[in-house]
């Protein structure tokens, strides 16, 4: 990874960690994966997957459920940083349950350009083009 990756702290039940994003898709369904890394000195390594993958859902492809181990913490990042909109139900997998976000790709992008752009180009999401302002009249007669 790059020297100038964007970092975001990440505040958990041990304290604080300053995590930077890993965004691909899920082999099995195809949904959006995304993956938290700590600079460990020399290299990034794996710190948390942010989510799981639970086959059997109709979810839109920037939505993914929130990894059981530590979502309240993942919830509140989510929160703070508005990555994502968090959904208004929970689903039960094996002992566990889970809730849906729907992620923000545009913030994410910022975060994990080319993971982003990969994905939008495997489910055929375009990327959005900037809002052009309306511009005012000059005509004093309107």
């Amino acid at each position: 990874m790059e020297d100038e990756v964007k970092k975001l702290p990440l505040k958990w039940e041990f304290g604080e960690e300053q995590v930077v994003f890993r965004v691909d898709s899920y082999a099995v369904t195809g949904g959006i994966y995304v993956g938290l890394l700590c600079d460990n000195g020399e290299y990034y390594e794996p710190f948390a997957d942010m989510t799981v993958c639970i086959p059997g859902y109709s979810l839109e492809p920037n939505e993914a459920f929130i990894n059981g181990d530590m979502s309240r913490d993942l919830l509140n990042f989510i929160k703070e940083n508005d990555l994502g909109k968090i959904l208004p139900y929970q689903v039960r997998s094996g002992y566990g349950k889970y809730t849906p976000v729907a992620f923000d790709l545009e913030k994410l992008q910022e975060l994990d350009p080319e993971g982003v752009k990969r994905f939008k180009q495997e489910h055929d999401i375009p990327d959005k083009k900037p809002k052009k302002k309306k511009q005012k009249s000059r005509d004093p007669e309107r």
